[in-house]
């Protein structure tokens, strides 16, 4: 029996190395390290996601964000809550709507290491110069009512037209972005302009907005 001990008891401890060796090597890819992740197994996927947010992936940083908000980074990785932060924002500007979302949830807690709403403006501010349409729209009201910038008819419209000329596919709220801007060239003293009016409802009608196409009529009524 000492015998067979003494020789089982090193095969076991060297399968025992290499299962762990084949748990860790098999977290390999994004998508290997999203479910490592979500099985409460931080420390695998911290290096797949580390490694692919310095080459510029997107998804990785959000997560890499979670994990420091989860109080599970690596001690030898020195990052704080306010990295976290940074690494939404980065993910944010990237285009990463989750990571916009969870901003946006993080500013309304108050915590010392939330983005502000200064902050945010600029990261949807970022994102709608590149032609993001749900960043646009979202400007759009903010200009409208005046959230965290001076309520501006003319800004308004600006955003407004880049959230009504995307495909409805990609923003379905595009006709709605159509109708405000007909409404704000109908009406607005410091938009106006009839032609543009009529061109935006015919745009948001054109793509099943009811509304827009009452608009219409009554736009060619006034104009005989």
């Amino acid at each position: 029996m000492t015998f067979r001990l003494k020789f089982l008891l090193p095969a076991l401890l060297s399968l025992a190395a290499m299962s762990s060796a084949f748990a860790q090597s098999s977290v390999s890819g994004i998508n290997d390290a999203v479910s490592a992740y979500r099985a409460g197994d931080a420390s695998a996927a911290w290096p797949v996601f580390e490694k692919a947010a310095a080459e510029g992936d997107v998804k990785s940083k959000r997560y890499l964000a979670y994990i420091i908000f989860d109080g599970n980074a690596p001690r030898e990785a020195g990052m704080d809550f306010f990295d976290g932060t940074a690494l939404l924002k980065e993910a944010a500007i990237a285009g990463d709507y989750t990571a916009l979302i969870r901003l946006e949830d993080l500013r309304l807690q108050r915590l010392a290491h939330s983005p502000t709403l200064a902050d945010m403006i600029a990261v949807e501010r970022a994102r709608a110069e590149s032609g993001d349409p749900v960043a646009a729209w979202r400007l759009a009201a903010r200009f409208e009512t005046g959230d965290g910038v001076a309520a501006s008819p003319a800004d308004e419209a600006k955003w407004l037209e880049i959230a009504a000329e995307a495909e409805t596919d990609r923003f379905p709220k595009a006709p709605e972005a159509a109708y405000r801007l007909c409404m704000l060239n109908a009406l607005d003293g410091e938009t106006r302009d009839p032609d543009a009016a009529r061109r935006w409802c015919a745009l948001a009608a054109d793509n099943g907005h009811a509304g827009a196409a009452v608009v219409l009529k009554r736009l060619a009524l006034l104009q005989n």
